[in-house]
């Protein structure tokens, strides 16, 4: 059997590979723990972070007991903000509670940065010619948080950056309150600028996140959104 691994967040640079696909001779099953066992002797580096990821396949988590088959696509999920098993709202990729710019300031802060870009996306109060009164977030929270794990070091890795912290909303979000936080920070300010917006557009395309518009009226609907895009560009 054959089956696709994708790496999510810190594992990617961990295993220095995006996709890996793992061939099991002479079986047309494997349970999911089995598979961590494989992917532990064919990645060292993954070993001792493995007993932390979360697994999907498809749109579904699954358990250690998953049995996994021919031609799936399972994603290992990395903890979210950088492994610790516990951690402050603040900290966290994906917050219910109204974001927090001043956290994401202190955590990002560095005296080697002379340039500081903050992105905020903030709720307005009209779209297609209607008024909105809110906009809830729904997100498929354990990759949702991976890929924003996952972009914050693309930034790091691909512009001359020292710093990076994104922040998304889940939940009911009012008018007039941030959706989405960006923050970066470098030596300079062309890279903030660049990493900032890199940032934002890759969360745009890659992120599965889905917004459901409430309206004066007390209707609400789903947006139409893009194909959700795997991976960072080239």
């Amino acid at each position: 059997m054959q089956v696709k691994i994708v790496f999510f967040g810190g594992l990617r640079y961990q295993a220095g590979c995006r996709e890996h696909c793992l061939s099991v001779a002479g079986a047309q099953t494997l349970a999911a723990s089995a598979l961590l066992e494989l992917v532990a002797a064919q990645f060292p580096a993954l070993a001792q972070n493995l007993g932390k990821v979360a697994l999907s396949v498809g749109p579904e988590i699954v358990g250690r007991d998953y049995l996994v088959q021919d031609g799936d696509e399972v994603c290992l999920l990395p903890p979210v903000s950088g492994g610790s098993g516990a951690h402050r709202p603040s900290e966290a990729h994906l917050s219910e509670a109204p974001l927090d710019l001043l956290a994401l300031l202190a955590q990002t802060d560095d005296a080697h940065c002379g340039g500081l870009v903050v992105f905020s996306g903030d709720i307005r109060d009209h779209n297609l010619g209607r008024r909105v009164v809110a906009i809830t977030y729904e997100a498929h929270e354990p990759i949702a948080a991976g890929v924003l794990a996952a972009i914050e070091q693309e930034v790091l890795t691909r512009f001359a950056t020292r710093r990076c912290r994104i922040q998304h909303r889940i939940g009911r979000v009012e008018v007039g309150q941030s959706s989405v936080l960006v923050v970066v920070r470098a030596a300079h300010r062309a890279a903030a600028f660049e990493g900032a917006r890199y940032a934002i557009d890759e969360l745009k395309e890659r992120t599965p996140i889905w917004k459901q518009e409430h309206y004066e009226e007390g209707d609400s609907q789903f947006l139409d959104g893009v194909p959700m895009r795997e991976g960072p560009k080239p």
